[in-house]
């Protein structure tokens, strides 16, 4: 499988591994699908390199009026079912916290394989936890902020070039 012409993908046999070669020729192993394998269009250079993590997401929900009550009732039973569905994503819950102050009913923290797999989760929020309004933002560590600044220099330095 080949998606354009800045990154090559190739699968393997069994089609769970996959190599992909980024523009500067760069190789790299791994499960590169749709739009993971897009990413590597704009990975940094080799001099910049980040730990493996996972992906990290935080959600604040409001919850739809005609469930107030029976979440009221029952926040654990609300903190399983999320649990659930993050795990029958593949995913992992961090922490379910209901919120005593603010616009929001509550706030979420999960991690996916993959990006992609927290849009899938939303949408099952607002049909199955019955949430309402979400926000949902992707998180990083302070050490992959650090990485981030480096490889930002990098390219203002071959703006200036």
């Amino acid at each position: 499988m080949r998606t354009r012409a800045a990154v090559a993908v190739t699968a393997a046999k069994d089609d769970s591994t996959a190599w992909a070669r980024t523009r500067d020729g760069r190789r790299t192993y791994g499960t590169f699908r749709d739009a993971e394998s897009e990413e590597l269009t704009y990975a940094p250079t080799k001099r910049v390199t980040f730990a493996p993590a996972e992906p990290t997401f935080m959600t604040t929900f409001t919850l739809r009026r005609d469930a107030v009550k029976d979440a009221m009732a029952s926040a654990e039973e609300s903190e399983r079912t999320v649990a659930r569905l993050v795990g029958m994503l593949g995913g992992s819950l961090k922490s379910f916290y209901v919120t005593q102050t603010g616009p929001a009913d509550g706030v979420l923290t999960y991690t996916f394989p993959k990006n992609h797999d927290s849009r899938t989760f939303t949408c099952l929020l607002r049909s199955v936890a019955k949430f309402e309004a979400m926000d949902t933002v992707k998180l990083m560590t302070s050490a992959d902020a650090a990485q981030c600044a480096k490889a930002a220099m990098q390219v203002e330095k071959a703006l200036r070039k």
